[in-house]
Parts: structure tokens; sequence; C-alpha cells
């Protein structure tokens, strides 16, 4: 006899939470089990697109509008980045404007990791959410998985959904530890970070620019920055190649004033005017999932977001991915019998999800790897008008494709096919 379906949510970020408040609107047992001792998120901005705002909307509607309310967008609302020159070139001019991405109807949202971290975790019941449970090995049945926690504790449940980041551990246990598989890949590309405050950009190289999200392309670099917190401040990163291997144990390097100088010595008047409210800011290196499982589950346990395909932030997706595999994750789940959860559906559910989520989101991981060298490889003395127009169609094309989704249809395809293997089903 089964017993009723539960399901055990490891990881209490973005991903993890979203899943969860998912599954309390379609009446899902849960239980969510974090590592830390609260709900924290690492990490200043974050960027939302239009396919992003439309799943936390169809995951819960509050969700959309609390994210409305919280957000600092662009003047032009549907404007998602405007692209620049960052430096001279023979018929062009430093921060010379290229093109608007067009994003609507959202344009670019922009909310403090935390910000958004608390909106989510306000809709939790606190009942459900358990902490300082830092996964150390899952124990799979015919029945359930047991899950193996640092304090020698242990949580049972029908089935595992691993929302645990880059560095799952969930990820660990199906794969190796020591599997190239499990194991995150340095990119080969960090970032300067800084939070500068609006006034001072303003001042320094005018409201245009500070106003509104930017991204100052160059050879082997390129700058991005957007408004956050209302307004108040700017998110800047200056992207740049950095020889690895990384044989540093942490992914930021403090005090790196002097290599951000060198490293962006190229850049025009303007990124140079950036730099200067930003003297000695950390380096972030980049880290991303570059092997990937044949599948992304195993029996009972499967693992999403970050924990499944971590990216670079090339293309400001990897946010989004992780939302929407939360929801078909969530849709998926409801197509199994509560108080008979056999293995053979659990299954159909895992193969609906990993059918329409899985070429989704490795596309897009893919895509946000080459984009990197698409913003720091246009850049030529030389470049032409008709370089220009290539370049604006090129990223048109590769934004629509992620933006330009219909979620709730994708998640219809996934419980289709969940319901077509189901049905091949013979219960024994």
């Amino acid at each position: 006899m089964s017993k009723p379906f539960h399901v055990a949510i490891v990881g209490g970020g973005l991903c993890g939470l979203s899943l969860a408040i998912a599954l309390a609107k379609r009446n899902i047992s849960y239980t969510l089990y974090e590592s830390r001792a609260s709900f924290t998120e690492i990490g200043a901005g974050i960027n939302l697109g239009p396919n992003t705002v439309q799943t936390l909307d169809l995951i819960d509607s509050k969700l959309g509008e609390a994210v409305h309310e919280l957000a600092t967008r662009n003047v032009d609302q549907d404007v998602w980045m405007q692209i620049r020159f960052g430096a001279a070139t023979d018929n062009f001019k430093d921060a010379e404007f290229i093109t608007n991405l067009m994003a609507p109807p959202t344009g670019n949202m922009t909310v403090h990791r935390n910000d958004l971290l608390q909106i989510l975790a306000n809709q939790i019941q606190p009942d459900r959410a358990v902490f300082n449970k830092k996964l150390t090995g899952l124990e799979q049945s015919d029945q359930d998985v047991t899950l193996h926690f640092a304090d020698g504790t242990q949580g049972t449940a029908s089935i595992v959904v691993a929302c645990d980041g880059v560095h799952s551990a969930a990820r660990k246990t199906l794969f190796g530890a020591d599997s190239p598989t499990s194991m995150p890949q340095y990119s080969g590309m960090g970032a300067f970070r800084a939070i500068i405050d609006k006034q001072a950009l303003t001042d320094a190289i005018g409201a245009e620019m500070a106003s509104t999200s930017q991204i100052h392309v160059n050879r082997d670099a390129y700058l991005i920055m957007y408004p956050i917190e209302r307004g108040k401040s700017v998110n800047v990163g200056l992207w740049t190649w950095w020889k690895g291997p990384w044989e540093q144990k942490e992914w930021v390097l403090p005090s790196q004033g002097k290599a951000m100088r060198e490293k962006f010595a190229h850049f025009g008047p303007v990124v140079h005017q950036i730099m200067n409210l930003m003297p000695d800011p950390p380096f972030f290196g980049t880290f991303y999932h570059a092997s990937q499982p044949a599948s992304l589950f195993n029996n009972r346990v499967c693992i999403i977001g970050d924990a499944a395909h971590s990216m670079p932030p090339h293309q400001g997706a990897g946010a989004g991915q992780a939302m929407e595999d939360a929801y078909v994750m969530a849709e998926v789940l409801r197509g199994i019998d509560n108080q008979n959860p056999t293995s053979a559906h659990i299954h159909a559910a895992f193969q609906g999800y990993e059918a329409v989520r899985r070429p989704r989101s490795q596309r897009i991981l893919e895509t946000s790897v080459e984009n990197a060298h698409v913003w720091t490889e246009f850049w030529r003395p030389d470049v032409t008008d008709q370089d220009v127009q290539e370049f604006v169609d090129r990223l048109n094309r590769r934004f629509r494709s992620i933006w330009n989704v219909d979620i709730a249809a994708e998640a219809k395809k996934a419980c289709d096919v969940m319901h077509e293997l189901q049905g091949s089903i013979v219960d024994v």
C-alpha cells in the first residue's frame, strides 16, 4: 500500500520557494529543507524578463502583482537593455547608441535578490520549511526516498525535487561527488561588481545612461548596468575574460581595482567615469555545469533550476529558467494520484517534465555560454553600419527565443507526455 503523496524540496532559494508556492496552490503536500538557518540569497540585482514575470504570475497571481510593485523599470518600460559602443571606432563614437533590445510588455524588471526571496518566503507556511538541513545522502526504495542530513536526522518523502543550486548536493549524490557531471566548471570569465549611487552616476555620465539598463561592448570585455532599489542605486558588472584554471577555494577575489583598470584600460571615457565610482571592487568568477547527465532524474529524485543547468549570466536568463522549471514541475506533479503515487506514474511525470524542460533549458544554457563571445567579439575599429545591423538582428533572434514563449502551453505539453505515458502503464 502506497503512502500519501508527499514532496521533499531540497533548497530554499528562488527556485525551491517558487516550487513550494506552486505545489501549495495545487494542494500538493511538501516539506522544504534548507541548509542555512534562514532563507537567504547571494548577489545583488536580478533581471526579470517577460517569460519570468509570466511564469511567476502562473505560479501565483499574487507573485506577479508583488513583482510589479517591487521592480525597478526603465523609463521606456518595454526596453530590456540599451546597447552602446564601449569605445570609439573609426565610424562610431564612444558610448554611441547601437539599439534598444525591446522586451514588451515588461522590459527589464530588476529587483534585489533578497527582496524577491522575501516576497516568495512570505507565501510559505512556516511549518512547511525546515532549516539547518544540509543534505548528505539520498536512499531510494520502491515506496519512497529517505533524505539524510549532516545533523544526523532524516526525512522521508514520495519524491525529492532538488533545487539546491550550482553546488547541488543532490546532483553529487545522484552522479557521484567526483564526477565532472557533478562539478561546476570555471567559465573563463568573471566580473568586477559594485552597486553605485544613482545620483553620483548621473552626475558622471548623464541621466539617460544612468536611468536605463545598459550594455557597453568592446574587445574582450563588456559592461552591464541597471537601476535597482527603485532607482536609488545602479548595479554594475564589468565582465572580462580571466585566464584559468581557477585555483582559489572561493569564487570571489576581494579588492581588484588595479586589475579592473588594467583589464578595461581600452574602454572609452564613459566607462572610465563609471570605474571612478567603483575604486576597488571584488572580482567574481563565474561557474556553470558544462557537463550534463543523460537524464535529470533517477527513479524518485529530480534536479531542477541551477542544480540542473546553472549557466553564465550573459543573457540574464538563469533565474527565469529556474522559475519555469518550478511551474512545469508543479503542473506535472498535479497529475499524480495523491493516495497511490506509484513509481511508474512518478516516472511518467518526470519524463513529461524532462521532455519539455530539458531541451529549452539546455539550449538557453548553451546560448548563455555563447553570448559571452557575442558581447566581447563584436567590437572592431573598422566596424560598419552593416556589421551593426547584423549584430542587432542576431541579438533580437537570441533574446526573443528566450522571452517569447507560452509557458502555460509548455506545461500542457509536459502534462500531455505524462498522460500518454501513464495511459500505457499496466498496474500489477
